[in-house]
């Protein structure tokens, strides 16, 4: 896996937890995002002509650039919405966060 591109954020939103826990652990068990972090957050939108008021959970995945067209796939495959927000962020890091996200991103060696 090409693990040696800069770091993005990848941003989307759900309705429950349960639903950004799941999308988290697939995610950060396939390799193709460092971590995942979400918190409740309060959406005001339109939808279907009407305007919409909702809790939702904002869920950021820490990945490299080079990773995040898979991630962004894999989202659009998966996601419980509709029409899902996927924002992508490019983002600076601290090395030593970068090397570790890196390191999380690599395959791990085989027996």
């Amino acid at each position: 896996m090409n693990t040696t591109g800069r770091l993005v954020e990848i941003v989307t939103t759900v309705s429950t937890e349960q639903d950004a826990a799941l999308l988290a652990r697939s995610l950060v068990e396939d390799r193709l995002v460092a971590c995942a972090s979400f918190r409740r957050i309060r959406s005001i939108y339109r939808w279907a002509g009407e305007l919409a008021d909702e809790s939702e959970v904002e869920v950021v995945f820490k990945t490299l650039d080079t990773l995040a067209e898979a991630v962004e796939t894999r989202l659009r495959e998966s996601h419980p919405y509709d029409t899902p927000a996927i924002l992508r962020l490019a983002v600076e890091a601290n090395e030593p966060y970068l090397a570790w996200a890196r390191r999380g991103l690599d395959a791990p060696p085989t027996a």
